[in-house]
Parts: structure tokens; sequence; C-alpha cells
């Protein structure tokens, strides 16, 4: 439980918090007699600028609410002030569950009900250093996910099975695009926080997949021009499609994106190609290929990163259009 609640805690302290800051919260609490901080993952219910949670009463950190008490609530990514009070009273404690809409189990219907006001969020800060950020996640994003693909690929060397190959690429493939998908969010919510992180990995996942489905089917030469083009606009077409929700004007992030895809396997395939030999042991294909990876995630990540500068800078000029319009 330790180690799960320290994963929640670091997500929800992440630009990534939306994969469970809908239904969780975090609250800082400082222990009456100790001092320490405490950094407690809930569950809560929101109504107005008041948060509602129920706690087991075996449990000891609501003690330090008793009677009223100051705490910091990360809600959404931000931090917050806030004032919280803990009651045991069964009936405050059942419309809290009913509020959470827990069922009332008897664990939990002879609990504590903790309800906390809280304040206007502290002022956000601004990230400097977009493109390094950008280039980081994404160079170890792609460089993590691609190790998947490039194993897989050495262990099924020589397979009889042609189907079962590309079937096992393309899911390697998509596993991939979800890291990649989940490493490009954490850069771009820094700035951009109204993109989801679920939807923006999936459309990288899903684009990948295709990619390597595109990759994978027999063709002749004129089609596989066709699927090749099709490879690399597919992850730019399923994340403008996210981007257009708020930025319909970034439609040329298709073709940013897809240019930089094309340079970056051409790189792969000069570091990987010349390396590569029949019969070679399993462990020194997988290397190569990982060695090829690395290369083509810094390229991918450095041309993508001006791609995503550039999408940044034209979102903040709409926003300020908009509010001087207001």
């Amino acid at each position: 439980m330790r180690v799960v609640n320290a994963v929640v805690r670091r997500i929800l302290m992440s630009p990534l918090h939306d994969l469970l800051s809908r239904f969780v919260v975090l609250l800082v609490i400082t222990g009456r007699r100790s001092g320490r901080a405490y950094t407690i993952p809930v569950r809560y219910a929101e109504n107005g600028d008041v948060l509602t949670v129920v706690s087991r009463r075996g449990r000891t950190w609501w003690w330090n609410l008793e009677g009223g008490a100051a705490l910091t609530v990360v809600l959404r990514g931000r931090s917050h002030p806030a004032h919280g009070s803990a009651t045991t009273d069964p009936a405050a404690v059942r419309a809290a569950l009913t509020e959470l809409g827990q069922p009332v189990v008897r664990s939990l219907a002879e609990g504590v009900a903790i309800s906390m006001v809280v304040g206007p969020a502290d002022p956000r800060v601004t990230p400097t250093g977009r493109w390094g950020r950008w280039f980081r996640a994404v160079t170890l994003g792609e460089l993590a996910g691609f190790a998947v693909p490039a194993v897989v690929a050495a262990f099924l060397a020589g397979s009889g099975s042609p189907l079962l190959q590309a079937l096992a690429l393309i899911a390697a493939g998509a596993v991939e695009g979800l890291v990649l998908g989940l490493a490009q969010a954490y850069a771009l919510r820094t700035v951009l926080s109204w993109v989801p992180t679920l939807a923006w990995a999936g459309a990288t996942s899903c684009g990948a997949a295709i990619a390597w489905a595109a990759g994978a089917v027999p063709a002749t030469v004129g089609d596989r021009v066709a699927l090749g083009v099709a490879g690399l606009c597919a992850m730019g077409v399923l994340q403008w499609r996210v981007l257009a929700v708020r930025s319909p004007g970034s439609a040329w992030w298709i073709a940013a994106t897809a240019g930089a895809w094309a340079l970056a396997l051409g790189v792969f395939a000069a570091v990987a190609t010349p390396l590569w030999h029949e019969g070679q042991p399993v462990w020194l294909i997988a290397l190569i290929g990982l060695l090829g990876g690395a290369a083509m995630a810094v390229t991918v990540a450095a041309l993508t990163g001006l791609a995503f500068v550039r999408l940044v800078a034209g979102s903040e000029r709409e926003h300020q259009a908009r509010a001087h319009a207001a």
C-alpha cells in the first residue's frame, strides 16, 4: 500500500495529474505533536469550495483535523490553502458517503467524515525552457518505448510465421506509442493543461500501431509509398484531433510531426542498417536496435520540440486574443 500511495502522490503532483485528480485529492497535513508534514491521497467529493472525504476511524492522520485545522490541498495539480474539520457523527459520515457515491459498509459507516473549505490556488509559475523540457521527456519516452519493439523484433528474428511477427510488432508498437504519448503529455501539459493525458496517450498509441502496421503489410513499391505516407501521418492526425478541440488552427502539427518522423527513421536506418548482419545473436540484434532507437529518439525529440514551441506560442496568442475581445 505504501508503494501504491507513493506512486499516486507522484502522479497527482505531476503534469499527468488528470489521470487521477478527478477522483483523488492530496491532503498535506502538519502533525500537531510531531510537526511533520503528512501527504495523504484520498477520494473526494466537491461542492463549490467545499471538499468532503471519509476515512476509516482506525487511521490516525485525521486526528490532526479534530476541532479544525489549516492544511494544504493539492487539487487538480494546484496547491490550495484550506481549513478542515473532522467528525465521527454517524449521520455526518453517512451523508458524506452518499456524497462520495460509496456504499455504506460498516468499516466506513463507523468512520470519520472530513470537510474542508478550500481557498484560491497558489499562483501558477510559468515554466521556462520549453524546448528543453520537451526534448528531455520525448527522448527518454521514445527510447523507453522503442525498447519494446526492438526486443520483440530481436526475439522474433528468423521466426517462420510472418503473421505472428507482424501482429507482435504492431502490439509492441502500440506500447511504444503509449509510453511516448505519456512522455509527450508530461511536457505538453506543463503549459497546455487542457490537453487530456489519456486522450493524447491513446492517440499516440493508435498512431504508432498504424505506423507499424503500415510497415508490416506486404505491398508493391507503389503501394508502399502510400502506406509509408499514411504511417508517417497517422500519429500527427490523431494527435491533432485532440489539439483541435481548443486549438483549431493547429493542423500544421500533422505535417510537422510527419516530417520529423521521416527524418528520424532515416537516421535510424543510417545508424542501424550497416551494423545488422545475418545470424547475429539476439542480444546483439536488440542492442543494435536500441542504438538506432536512441539516435531516432534524439532526432524526433529535437524536431518535434520546435513544433511544440510553436504550438504553445500559438495557443498563448489565441488565449490573449480571446481575453482582449472579452
